[in-house]
């Protein structure tokens, strides 16, 4: 495949006039309040704002780009898609979620001149077999005690970081890297850091 088919020239992740394909956007836990929310399912509602107003920076810039957003959690996917509302790219609905994305932001035509889907927003599984050209992964883990939960997993990890076709940009709080435990624990995501461009989310 041609190089130009991986291009592109999203502002902020663009180098010496190289477009990155590995970057990391930066949201620091600031106090409790820039934790991870304990429950059964895990959700980080700073790092979701954070997200939904970097797509929507980002998917206003190339209509022809899609987005994939890919959270480990089912809370935090619905965090995000809650956050989105106040971006306007998704809307509040009847449906089991309470929110789906916005007419607008659903479909669009590509680089290839086909029909696709513009932005989802889910968990690993629904992102099996598909491909997006800028895909958001969140962390989600953010708590002192150096504890990923499904971070850890090989084969979903695997999966998430493998669905963009340009450009993968991890969201999370990077001191979690700095945990005794984590380059054994999570050595892709610390590997990954090394390679990116880290961008501050308090100056995006």
């Amino acid at each position: 495949r041609d190089a130009a088919e991986f291009r592109h020239d999203l502002p902020g992740y663009v180098k010496d006039g190289s477009p990155r394909v590995a970057a990391w956007l930066n949201v620091a836990a600031d106090g409790r309040l820039g934790r991870e929310v304990r429950g059964t399912s895990k959700s980080r509602p700073v790092e979701a704002r954070a997200i939904a107003k970097e797509v929507r920076r980002l998917i206003e810039h190339d209509s022809k780009l899609t987005f994939g957003v890919i959270a480990f959690y089912s809370a935090q996917v619905d965090e995000i898609g809650r956050a989105m509302v106040e971006t306007k790219l998704t809307e509040e609905a009847n449906n089991e979620r309470g929110w789906r994305v916005s007419e607008k932001w659903a479909t669009t035509i590509n680089h290839e001149g086909k029909t696709v889907e513009r932005l989802r927003i889910g968990t690993v599984d629904a992102f099996q077999g598909k491909e997006f050209d800028v895909v958001f992964l969140s962390m989600v883990r953010s708590n002192p005690r150096g504890i990923f939960g499904h971070v850890t997993s090989p084969n979903r990890l695997c999966v998430a970081m493998s669905r963009q076709k340009r450009l993968l940009i991890v969201a999370g709080d990077d001191g979690m890297l700095r945990a005794t435990n984590a380059p054994k624990a999570i050595s892709p995501l610390v590997e990954f850091h090394k390679l990116s461009e880290v961008r501050d989310a308090s100056r995006v």
